[in-house]
Parts: C-alpha cells; sequence; structure tokens
C-alpha cells in the first residue's frame, strides 16, 4: 500500500469510528419500512456533482411513495436531475446507508442542535449554494458577497478543512477548541489566496465547520482534491492537522506520530 492509499485509509478509518451525529429533537427520528426510490443511482452522473463537505442536520422528507420522515443526514454531494432539480446525495444515519434526496420533496431542515432553519431557499443557498424554488427572490445570485463566500467555501475545501473535521471527531465530537483551530487553518487558507476574511465570513465559517460530518466519499474526493495541490499544501494541512488533534490538550501520540510519518513520506518534510 502506497503513501496515499495508506493515508485515505487512516482517515477513513476515523470517519467510520463515528457514531451518528448526536441530534437534540432525536425523539421525532423515524423512517418509513422502506425507500427503494431514493438509492443512489448509478450512471455517468457522478461527474456532474459539486462536493458538500460532509454538512448535516435533519430532514423532514416524504418519498416517492408520499411517506413522511426525520432523518439527519450528512451531504457529501449535490447533483441535478433531468429536470434540474437538485439532488443532495448523503449519508442517511437512520439507515447507516448512502440516499438521494430531492429538495423539493424536503419539507424542512433542522439543525442539529435542534434549531430549525427557515426559509429553506436561504438555507439551501447559505449551505449548497443553488436556488430552490427557482423563483425564490430573496436569493440573489448576482450578489458580490455571496460569490466572495462561495469563493471562501471553494478555498478552503480545497485546502482540506473536511480533512481537519474528520480529525476532529474522531473522538466522537468536535470541540470549540478545534473549531477555533480550523478557524485559523481557514483564515491562512484564504490569506494566501489574497483574501482576508470578515468578522461576519470568520462567525459564518465557524456554523459550516460546527455542521461538518465527512463521509467516507467526502474524505476520498478531499484527499484527492489535496494531493493534486502539492508538497506546500500538504504539509500544511498535515501540520494543521497535529493542531487540531492537540487541541484539547490531550495529545494522541500514536496519532500525531502517524501525521508525522505521512507528512515526510508525501513530502520529505516532518510536522512535529
Amino acid at each position: 500500500m502506497n503513501a496515499i492509499s495508506s493515508l485515505k485509509t487512516f482517515f477513513i478509518d476515523r470517519v467510520k469510528a463515528q457514531a451518528a451525529p448526536p441530534y437534540a429533537e432525536a425523539h421525532r427520528l423515524g423512517v418509513p419500512a422502506d425507500d427503494p426510490h431514493d438509492e443512489l443511482p448509478g450512471g455517468p452522473v457522478e461527474q456532474m456533482r459539486d462536493a458538500a463537505d460532509g454538512q448535516s442536520f435533519a430532514i423532514d422528507y416524504v418519498d416517492h411513495a408520499g411517506h413522511p420522515s426525520h432523518r439527519r443526514i450528512s451531504v457529501w454531494a449535490v447533483e441535478r436531475n433531468p429536470e434540474g432539480v437538485p439532488i443532495l446525495i448523503a449519508k442517511c444515519h437512520e439507515r447507516q446507508a448512502t440516499r438521494a434526496f430531492r429538495v423539493d420533496r424536503i419539507t424542512g431542515v433542522t439543525d442539529l442542535d435542534g434549531a430549525p432553519r427557515e426559509p429553506l431557499a436561504r438555507f439551501f443557498f447559505d449551505t449548497f449554494g443553488f436556488v430552490w424554488p427557482k423563483e425564490a427572490i430573496h436569493v440573489t445570485l448576482g450578489d458580490p458577497e455571496e460569490a466572495r463566500f462561495e469563493r471562501i467555501r471553494t478555498i478552503v475545501r480545497q485546502a482540506g478543512l473536511p480533512l481537519l473535521a474528520a480529525l476532529s471527531l474522531a473522538d466522537k465530537e468536535m470541540n470549540a477548541a478545534e473549531v477555533e483551530e480550523m478557524s485559523y487553518f481557514c483564515d491562512r487558507a484564504c490569506a494566501e489566496k489574497g483574501i482576508d476574511l470578515t468578522g461576519a465570513e470568520r462567525e459564518r465559517l465557524s456554523g459550516v465547520i460546527a455542521r461538518m460530518r465527512p463521509t467516507e466519499e467526502t474524505v476520498d474526493g478531499a484527499i484527492d482534491t489535496l494531493m493534486e495541490s502539492g508538497h506546500d499544501a500538504i504539509s500544511v494541512l498535515l501540520r494543521a492537522g497535529l493542531k487540531v488533534v492537540s487541541a484539547d490538550g490531550a495529545l494522541n501520540v500514536e496519532e500525531a506520530d502517524m501525521l508525522d510519518a505521512f507528512c515526510f513520506a508525501l513530502t520529505g518534510r516532518h510536522v512535529r
């Protein structure tokens, strides 16, 4: 197994170890006996997917047969069907399986802390960058602030933010110190691209980070992107990973040694 494959295994093992995210409204959870129409379709559509970082929340959903459900999902991609309807490709934590959710069948969204997200059009745009319903007039695609934030999201995603979230959640929770370290990482990644984050943008990014629950697919894609970015980007990400795993003051020495070994194997540099 080469170093890249080993690195993927290292991160994916941490994702696999994660339990379903805790949810303040757990008493509302429920799914129908079966939902075959929401299973992930095959075919070439995969190349038209946009990454979604493992953004996690609960949805009220009505399936193809009219059955209502309330479930936790972690979205790792967004695609559109032939009619132009956005579809969230996500891990359904109630099924422990990948499902495809049409947004025109989502009737409500709730953050994991129990806070409802309204209006839905604003949530979809802020979280994934698409406008739905198509006639949602309070979402302005040409807004320069929104275009700037979408660029910020792209920069931090390509820099490897989902991988830091996976490391943070390896012990089942993401604490404030780890979120702060990831925010510093975002600051530096954006500064490298000539963007100085405003206070409002930092706050908005913190919300994005707190909602992240990377899936195996998220991690796999993030590592592929990182490997294309060169040695500097790899070493910066792995050094940031060391800071994240030690942010709570309880460094796992074996984990730190593995991050250092990966960095040396891939770049010839150490993180410690």
